[in-house]
């Protein structure tokens, strides 16, 4: 569990524990991915072949979204398998799902992987761009190529993704892109140069996606879906690290649901850290709002 309100762990970031009261390290009740209502709706998640992009895609199909794309560059096979069977056990009708080879560094390899959802689904509602990678070397030990690599996938993914989905977009009522950032966007962590400036980076992304398109009624924020041991991250992190790695795949998959259940045009270019209480943090939209919070500002 995170340490008690007032007390952050010294890894993180600023506003992890204090945002909200309550903060979460598993799901609950009020996120509960089965009240949420996406039927008739298209959802596509990146990096979905395991792990939290697996648990994303069985979370939507809990709130019963219609047509469900997910794509990596490994195999898919155990993703549909699991999203189909998630529908089946709440009682939802079972999804039509997608499996695209893809590979977000790759600008053509997007393209195409939209043409195949626009010819499958013919619209799309929602965007999770959860594909990523992670290192953790110092600068002198890193190969020039693999630092930059990270920045390919992490930074240059969510925007091919964005430039090539981003006319999917136009029929629906949410038209909402989420971006994968981390609480270590605001931190600097010797060894994380790359991952965390490319963290960093996404959340800047964002308000662009937002101030150039919100006029078309796009919404994009960026969210840490808190600190999960998954396997990108598992065989590279420190044991120090190790202790503050507490959440559940399933806290972040439902946050995701239950926030974009609804198109939320206050949340635009900002960031979200999925261990606050949501209920709570939307309660807080006017001070929010009023504030411009929740975004990296130079304060002189």
């Amino acid at each position: 569990m995170p340490p008690p309100k007032g007390t952050p762990n010294p890894l993180e970031g600023p506003g992890d524990y204090d945002v909200t009261s309550v903060v979460h390290s598993d799901t609950y009740p009020a996120i509960d991915p089965t009240k949420a209502d996406f039927s008739g709706k298209a959802v596509l998640i990146t990096g979905a072949s395991r792990g939290l992009g697996r648990a994303i895609a069985i979370s939507f199909a809990k709130a019963g979204a219609s047509m469900i794309a997910v794509g990596a560059r490994s195999d898919l096979s155990a993703t549909v398998d699991e999203v189909k069977a998630a529908a089946q056990r709440v009682g939802k009708p079972e999804p039509k799902v997608l499996a695209l080879e893809l590979d977000v560094a790759d600008p053509k390899n997007v393209d195409d992987a939209a043409t195949k959802v626009k010819e499958s689904f013919g619209r799309l509602d929602v965007v999770i761009n959860n594909a990523g990678i992670f290192d953790a070397s110092k600068i002198l030990d890193t190969d020039p190529e693999a630092w930059w690599n990270i920045w390919r996938v992490n930074v240059m993914g969510p925007f091919n993704t964005t430039r090539s989905f981003l006319p999917l977009l136009s029929q629906s009522s949410i038209r909402t892109i989420v971006t994968f950032s981390s609480v270590g966007a605001h931190l600097v962590g010797p060894g994380l140069s790359a991952y965390q400036s490319s963290k960093l980076a996404v959340l800047r992304l964002s308000e662009f996606i937002s101030a150039e398109y919100g006029d078309r009624g796009i919404v994009a924020y960026a969210i840490h879906p808190g600190n999960i041991l998954t396997d990108m991250v598992a065989g590279v992190m420190t044991p120090e690290l190790k202790k503050v790695f507490t959440e559940t795949p399933e806290l972040s998959a439902d946050s995701l649901v239950y926030l974009t259940s609804e198109r939320r045009d206050w949340l635009a270019g900002r960031y979200i850290n999925v261990t606050w209480d949501l209920p709570e943090l939307v309660e807080k939209k006017d001070e929010i709002v009023k504030g411009d919070k929740l975004k990296v500002r130079l304060i002189v």
